[in-house]
């Protein structure tokens, strides 16, 4: 049976011979919420960040697209002083970290008690899943900022039903149930550098674990939260140092917390891209891209790194897996790269940086 040709198109006509291919769902609903939409490479910081009045939420917002976008990504939420968002819910996951202000946020589930988090700048916690919320601004004088990292462009693009993510009244109960300790800023350490934790008051004074595999005095911390397949690290280096060059799938949002430097960003043989960072700054590295963070300043480097594939709920999305047991190697080749292979060209450049900011070099010479 002959196929039917779609607005009538001659069958012999070339053109109709090409399937154009749509956008994803959730960019096409991204423009439909009309607020900005930045695409970019990174963001120099996201205090300020251009917002617009938001709807949906009821306060400002934006969109920010990074490299690769099509399974994590982020918007940004914008309180005025002493005022409240809509209260909302939704299916998909939304990691949530406060970049300023200070303010509270009510979660509510039907069958459980209402629970309301305390939040300051430096905050970071998570919604559970479908859970009704809405978020609060305590400071009368001040506008507060909310960075919201999410898999919103799956789970759109996977459903294309706005009334579905956005009106479904499911109680996720195996998920939440309203335990009074669910917000507990206490961490329970499952192994591993992994820690369940569904609220942390301030990531920079969370405590991390040594790892050395990544670098001279790096250390990390594994994050699970609110029973989501998102997850979250926190990593710090030292002063005089660099991590070793890594790679890994898309989505992971990396927002640095304190400290000044650079990353180095490329795909296997070819150019590589520079990108300086300060306290405030983010980026996300494109799929199987190598990245390698640089200290500069002469204070420790610390950043938050929200992400998909949480340890305790994997979900693989076609990246290879791999284990330190293995040595770093997939089937389509190293996942990290040892100082003594790097190219020596690496280490002289920040040997120079070093030198110019009179900061004393720590890390070995591969």
């Amino acid at each position: 049976m002959a196929a039917k040709e779609k607005g009538g198109a001659a069958p012999n006509d070339p053109e109709s011979l090409v399937y154009k291919r749509p956008p994803q769902h959730y960019f096409v609903w991204q423009k439909d919420e009309g607020i900005p939409i930045h695409e970019t490479f990174h963001v120099e910081d996201l205090g300020q960040v251009e917002v617009a009045p938001w709807d949906r939420f009821g306060g400002n917002g934006c969109f920010i697209n990074l490299t690769d976008s099509f399974l994590v990504g982020s918007y940004l939420l914008e309180i005025p002083p002493g005022k409240a968002l809509n209260q909302v819910h939704h299916m998909f996951e939304a990691t949530t970290y406060v970049i300023q202000g200070r303010g509270e946020t009510e979660i509510v589930q039907a069958g459980a008690p209402a629970q309301t988090i305390g939040w300051q700048e430096r905050s970071l916690f998570a919604p559970p899943l479908n859970t009704s919320y809405r978020h609060r601004n305590l400071d009368a004088e001040n506008p507060a900022r909310l960075l919201v990292v999410n898999n919103a462009p799956l789970v759109m693009s996977l459903f294309h039903d706005e009334d579905f993510v956005f009106g479904n009244d499911h109680a996720f109960t195996h998920r939440y149930t309203g335990a009074d300790d669910f917000f507990d800023p206490v961490p329970e350490y499952l192994g591993s550098r992994l820690s369940r934790i569904n609220f942390i008051p301030d990531v920079r004074e969370f405590e991390l674990y040594d790892w050395e595999m990544r670098g001279k005095g790096a250390k990390t911390s594994f994050l699970s939260l609110s029973d989501n397949t998102i997850a979250a690290h926190i990593s710090s280096f030292e002063v005089g140092t660099y991590k070793k060059a890594h790679r890994h799938g898309a989505g992971a949002h990396v927002v640095m917390l304190d400290g000044e430097g650079y990353s180095l960003l490329w795909e296997d043989g070819k150019e590589r891209h520079r990108v300086e960072w300060h306290a405030g700054t983010m980026f996300a590295p494109p799929e199987w891209w190598y990245h390698q963070h640089f200290n500069t300043g002469d204070t420790p480097a610390r950043y938050l790194a929200i992400r998909n594939n949480n340890p305790e709920n994997p979900v693989r999305m076609g990246m290879p897996r791999f284990s330190d047991a293995d040595g770093g190697m997939t089937q389509f080749g190293k996942v990290q790269i040892e100082f003594e292979d790097e190219d020596p060209v690496i280490y002289r450049d920040y040997a120079a940086e070093l030198a110019r900011k009179g900061v004393e070099i720590r890390q070995e010479r591969p």
